[in-house]
């Protein structure tokens, strides 16, 4: 009796794991905010940081998808260089495992953690007689999301992603961001 229980339970796993495996590609606009550490001599910005983020992954099973995203996100506008503002620019390329809780057929929740590696650049660009601290780090990230699906086959989904990221030049840098993602 608990092989035939063992040998059903295997084969729905399997089965599930057949309808969600492929391929996906989005990308995602968003901001965040950022805590100098105690190390770097300037003040904590005053601006929210904004992002672009684009990502692809690969859906291993109905919970499980490791993906990669490239992001990068500011505060500078550019447009006066005749304030003592502090500016913080950070980009990073990421890798991590995701796993999902499919809540219904067209909603989807989900953890995520991994690493990456990147750059954090903060500067107080007053005139000419500003200074700055850039420098080239990596570490944890990790964060939390939801799925909202579309189409015929599902193939167009909404997403909304929260992330931390743990660095040396800042005590605290998170991002909201939202966007599309199409799935092969």
């Amino acid at each position: 009796m608990y092989k035939i229980a063992a040998l059903f339970g295997t084969s729905m796993i399997f089965a599930s794991m057949a309808n969600a495996e492929g391929f996906y590609l989005g990308g995602s606009f968003g901001a965040g905010d950022a805590t100098l550490s105690t190390n770097t001599q300037f003040a904590d910005p005053d601006d929210r940081l904004y992002l672009v983020k684009g990502f692809a992954g690969y859906r291993v099973s109905d919970f499980i998808a490791v993906e990669g995203s490239l992001l990068g996100a500011s505060n500078n506008d550019y447009y006066d260089g005749f304030d003592d503002d502090v500016d913080v620019s950070f980009g990073a390329l990421t890798g991590s495992i995701l796993g999902i809780i499919p809540v219904t057929e067209k909603f989807e929740l989900y953890a995520k953690v991994g690493g990456y590696i990147g750059e954090s650049d903060v500067g107080d660009s007053f005139l000419f007689f500003g200074s700055g601290n850039d420098e080239d780090e990596s570490g944890l990230v990790w964060g939390a999301g939801m799925f909202i699906m579309a189409g015929s086959r599902n193939q167009f989904t909404i997403r909304v992603d929260y992330e931390q990221f743990e660095t040396d030049v800042f005590d605290d840098l998170w991002m909201v961001s939202a966007g599309f993602q199409f799935n092969f």
